[in-house]
């Protein structure tokens, strides 16, 4: 499994997409904060603002997502959330976007050195162009194979942790894709996390995304990501006091 997200993501980053491929680099920075309670749920709130590192055009989004999980078994997890953003797609051009998502994380390995893990997840998308005052509606369907690698310690819930990062994502839409810049079609991920205590964890992750400009003209642009990312996580579980 481990082998297979690798040989994706590699694929991804050296194979030249067909089209009239164009290259941008973005910087994205994200907060998260994550609450679990009652040993099975988890309410998370994630904040990023990306930007793209180019002189040529503007274009930057700001958004919020609140997520709620919920561990059904050992193997499985039951995911929803709504993701809430503002985009400059370009001058002139402004959206907002409601995106409800549902989707099932499934674990083929954990609590080892290497975790792996498939996320499926089905999401609708509410499309305002601000400009134009109009709504747009559009379904998708993301597919996400993801590897964490233990680097120093035996398993991700020890203290002074190094870890490594390996994704891969597929975007299938349903229907009609909106109008927006970066249309997300697949994304690659490869990164360095640093686990401090439980409390407080850090992420450096570098992303191949291939997207298409659905604004200016049907060509594809292969996107450098550089994401930093910054979690922390409260209410931690308290040991069961002995009985006397």
């Amino acid at each position: 499994m481990y082998k297979r997200i690798c040989l994706m993501a590699a694929l991804l980053f050296i194979t030249d997409m067909q089209g009239r491929a164009q290259r941008h680099e973005q910087l994205w920075f994200d907060y998260q904060l994550d609450y679990p309670f009652a040993n099975v749920f988890l309410f998370e709130v994630s904040a990023t603002y990306s930007t793209v590192l180019t002189q040529e055009f503007k274009w930057r989004s700001l958004s919020v997502s609140p997520t709620f999980e919920y561990t059904m078994s050992r193997w499985v997890d039951l995911t929803a959330e709504v993701p809430l953003g503002y985009t400059l797609q370009k001058e002139g051009s402004n959206s907002f976007e409601v995106s409800p998502i549902v989707g099932a994380r499934f674990y083929i390995t954990q609590n080892k050195r290497i975790d792996t893990r498939i996320l499926l997840r089905y999401q609708q998308r509410y499309f305002r162009e601000i400009e134009k005052d109009d709504w747009d509606i559009s379904n998708r369907t993301r597919i996400k194979a993801e590897a964490y690698v233990c680097i120093n310690q035996p398993n991700l819930f020890t203290n002074n942790l190094w870890y490594g990062i390996v994704d891969y994502e597929e975007f299938i839409v349903l229907d009609e894709q909106v109008d927006e810049r970066y249309a997300n079609r697949r994304r690659a991920r490869i990164g360095l996390g640093y686990r401090l205590s439980y409390k407080h964890r850090f992420e450096l992750i570098y992303t191949r995304q291939s997207s298409r400009n659905e604004i200016d003209g049907d060509f594809i642009s292969n996107d450098n990501v550089i994401q930093l990312r910054y979690k922390m996580y409260l209410n931690p579980s308290k040991p069961v006091p002995a009985n006397d």
